[in-house]
């Protein structure tokens, strides 16, 4: 399975961005959104879903909550700073603390769209 890109769902939009902007000038493929609308769960093509990589400061992470209940599916999940209690059970997600290190995310998600 390919991804062709790495989907930024900035639910801490100041965090988002600068992820965004940390993945672009690795040469990594991102876009950026605030949240996964109809038309962005529209344009996933089969077999090459992306990874979601949601940043979010926050205590509670709808993004990852909605990929635990299966409405993601086929994305693979790397959530960015969230202190959300509930994601410590959610089997599959790549959780990465704050403050962030460049290079292994940068490596996580190498590995991941390729």
């Amino acid at each position: 399975m390919r991804s062709r890109a790495v989907v930024v769902v900035g639910e801490t939009p100041s965090l988002g961005r600068s992820i965004g902007d940390l993945l672009l000038s690795e040469g990594i493929p991102c876009r950026i959104v605030s949240d996964l609308d109809p038309r962005e769960l529209a344009s996933w093509v089969p077999g090459e879903e992306p990874v979601l990589l949601v940043a979010c400061n926050e205590a509670y992470c709808r993004t990852a909550r909605r990929w635990a209940r299966g409405e993601l599916r086929g994305a693979r999940l790397v959530v960015v700073g969230a202190r959300d209690p509930e994601l410590a059970e959610v089997r599959g997600a790549r959780i990465v603390p704050l403050p962030l290190e460049r290079a292994p995310l940068v490596g996580l998600l190498r590995a991941l769209i390729s």
